[in-house]
């Protein structure tokens, strides 16, 4: 057989598996998000494990039902099964005596189980935590302060997580059979169709081996973010309060907007799209987020308009607007706090009709905000609302 006939198969499989790895083919049903809220002060004392992860369990983990579901950590079981996986989430407003005395004592605490600082920022600590008891983990860091708020939630990525592996393992397997064949191939033409596949094989490989170092990132650590609020604080007084009470309720660190899917946004390099959210969002290791969610346009404006009415708040609460544009329809600012190790924010809004649609970047540090700035702002011009 002409070797030109015997690429065929071998760039058709190449082609499947780009296409694949592009998204192309479809894509195992995700499970149900699990989410649990509870605004009682959660008990104190507790200690995090170190041992091996154990199950969890999330409350009303099955909809419509009350019982308890044991939520393994990632490794296949005693039958070869794949374990389910699940990214926990934990926010805590605590009400402290003194700042810096419980900003030394979670960072003990933290520290102590394994875990580390992710970020601190005036009042708001974003911390990791080995996997282990999940409830003992927030305990523990709850009993530095009264609890003004908790909140949980627990994401079941395993379908995504096995999605992405059997996808990294078709492209992996083409690429080898490629590089078999450029091995026995002479002619110069068929040599370079074969060393062009590679290279778009291995550049998906790497995205994709990218995609499930964060899935394993987010499993084994849990992310909590801690927001502190001193029971005498000298902060200045936020001036310029907005009329609208969503503007009002924006919090960098905190999903205080009701969350939609009802929007395409391409997924930004170095983050993974977490299908079980209750909207759009994705994350990155280093517990950066973008989110997308929706409120009504009333009374009812253009994007400029009301990114100009974010900025009026914004300015309000002493925050630097270090860049803003506008991409894919949304007209976006991007803030920065006044502080030592500031974090970033970007807030994007777009409209259609009687409907308002913000995006909301959080990156936990000047790093992380240069790290992603460019890839995010890339993702923005592909935003579309459904």
């Amino acid at each position: 057989m002409p070797r030109s006939r015997r690429l065929v198969p071998l760039l058709a499989a190449a082609s499947l598996a780009l296409a694949t790895a592009c998204g192309g083919a479809s894509r195992p049903a995700p499970d149900m998000a699990q989410e649990a809220f509870a605004d009682a002060p959660a008990a104190s004392g507790g200690s995090f494990s170190k041992a091996a992860p154990a199950p969890f369990y999330a409350e009303k983990s099955v909809v419509g039902s009350d019982e308890k579901k044991p939520l393994p950590d990632a490794e296949p079981d005693a039958k070869g099964m794949a374990a389910r996986q699940v990214v926990y989430l934990g926010f805590l407003r605590l009400r402290v005596k003194r700042l810096l005395d419980a900003v030394d004592a979670l960072t003990e605490k933290v520290t102590a189980a394994g875990g580390y600082i992710e970020s601190l920022s005036k009042t708001v600590m974003v911390v990791r935590v080995p996997a282990g008891d999940f409830d003992a983990a927030m305990n523990t860091l709850a009993g530095v302060g009264e609890v003004l708020a908790r909140r949980v939630k627990a994401l079941d990525v395993t379908a995504q997580f096995l999605d992405i592996q059997g996808r990294l393992a078709v492209a992996n397997e083409t690429r080898d059979r490629l590089l078999e064949l450029l091995e026995k191939t002479q002619d110069t033409d068929e040599r370079l169709r074969i060393l062009q596949e590679i290279k778009r094989l291995t550049e998906q490989i790497e995205s994709m081996s990218s995609r499930l170092a964060t899935l394993r990132n987010l499993v084994d650590y849990y992310t909590i973010t801690i927001e502190l609020q001193p029971v005498a604080t000298h902060q200045r007084a936020v001036v310029n309060r907005s009329p609208f009470r969503w503007i009002r309720d924006l919090r960098a660190h905190y999903a205080a907007l009701e969350a939609t899917d009802e929007a395409e946004l391409p997924v930004p390099e170095g983050f993974v799209n977490l299908d079980d959210a209750d909207g759009w969002e994705a994350r990155a290791a280093d517990t950066s987020v973008l989110r997308v969610s929706e409120v009504d346009n009333e009374p009812m404006g253009d994007a400029p308009w009301w990114a100009a009415a974010v900025r009026h708040e914004l300015d309000g609460r002493d925050e630097a607007i270090v860049a803003e544009g506008t991409s894919g329809g949304l007209a976006w600012l991007i803030a920065a706090e006044k502080d030592v190790q500031p974090r970033g924010w970007l807030v994007g809004v777009a409209t259609q009709g009687d409907r308002l649609l913000v995006v909301e970047a959080f990156f936990p540090d000047p790093e992380a905000l240069a790290r992603h700035k460019a890839a995010v702002l890339g993702a923005l011009d592909g935003f579309r609302i459904k």
